[in-house]
């Protein structure tokens, strides 16, 4: 099965979900959540512990009624509200934590269609394998991978450097003195940055702000990446891979398991199937379109597009070189 394939029937878990930032009381903390229609699963941490709770089905039912008896609504639009509350908090939205023994909790106060809402996550900490899977060896491969890019960067600026300077031997000069650039040397950038008052302040933040926007989508790439390098392969799948690699991927192929949670709802093509299924991420309240979540549409489409011919130059014929008689 190509990757491209894979990526259309994958549907991504809780370690494919990036880490994003959150304060709460003016600490600062990072979570994660997986979100499905009737069910989340949630990891936090201050840096120091790890908390995670899963709540799904009745016991989701049971703990809405119990906190919030005078609210009627479905599991997927409390779940929205659960996911505004910790990712897009409005004015009215209060958080407070507090840690009993062994286990963490957040309180949320807010509002839905105009009345209180109330929630709380029970979190218990969390065992080693899950900190490991979720954080240590991820923020490992993010290291080694910008490593990777900064190396590629810097033979991409020496190279440019080689090309003006050819140009200058050559008489060419720059139409305004104050866009000339020195000649890139590693050894002084390099002590620069550590001499600039913007490390010290990153310093400082111990890593606070990490976990970006762009950050968190190399983390969602990397991720996904390492899911598909480390799937069981089935019997089946190494018969037929050959077969599987000349279909053309289908115009409809744009899917919700295609997209995270946070674009399903901007999909351009609705889905054969009408499952009744749906992601707490289509809320009402997000139709608004989102720069942020068209930006990440583009260049999942780029990918996409890239995966395909990749896999196509694969299965081309490779030509003959004619000879040239001389």
């Amino acid at each position: 099965m190509s990757e491209v394939e894979w990526r259309r029937k994958w549907k991504p878990d809780l370690k494919a979900c990036p880490w994003q930032p959150i304060t709460i009381a003016s600490q600062q903390y990072l979570f994660k959540c997986m979100y499905t229609h009737s069910s989340y699963e949630l990891l936090f941490t201050d840096n120091v512990k790890f908390w995670f709770e899963q709540l799904e089905g009745d016991d989701l039912e049971e703990r809405t009624v119990a906190l919030n008896p005078s609210v009627k609504a479905t599991p997927t639009r409390i779940l929205d509200e659960i996911q505004n509350c910790l990712e897009k908090p409005s004015k009215k939205t209060n958080l407070s934590a507090s840690r009993k023994k062994n286990k963490f909790v957040i309180n949320v106060d807010s509002q839905l269609a105009g009345m209180a809402f109330v929630w709380q996550f029970r979190c218990e900490e969390a065992d080693s394998s899950m900190i490991s899977e979720n954080f240590n060896v991820p923020l490992l491969a993010m290291v080694a991978e910008l490593t990777r890019r900064n190396k590629e960067l810097i033979k991409i600026i020496e190279a440019k450097d080689k090309e003006i300077d050819d140009y200058k031997s050559q008489g060419a000069k720059t139409s305004r003195k104050h866009i000339e650039t020195a000649m890139f040397v590693t050894t002084a950038f390099e002590n620069d940055m550590i001499m600039s008052r913007d490390f010290e302040e990153e310093v400082k933040r111990l890593g606070s702000s990490g976990f970006s926007e762009d950050n968190q989508d190399l983390y969602r790439q990397i991720m996904t990446r390492y899911a598909y390098l480390t799937r069981p392969v089935a019997a089946e799948e190494t018969t037929d891979e050959s077969v599987d690699d000349k279909k053309t991927p289908s115009v409809n192929s744009w899917e919700i398991n295609r997209l995270p949670a946070s674009l399903a709802d901007r999909s351009p093509v609705k889905s054969v199937n009408n499952s009744p299924q749906k992601s707490p991420a289509k809320s009402s309240s997000s139709e608004e379109p989102s720069p942020v979540k068209d930006s990440e549409l583009l260049r999942r489409q780029a990918l996409e597009r890239k995966l395909e011919d990749e896999e196509r130059k694969k299965n081309e014929p490779k030509k003959k070189k004619k000879k040239i008689a001389f």
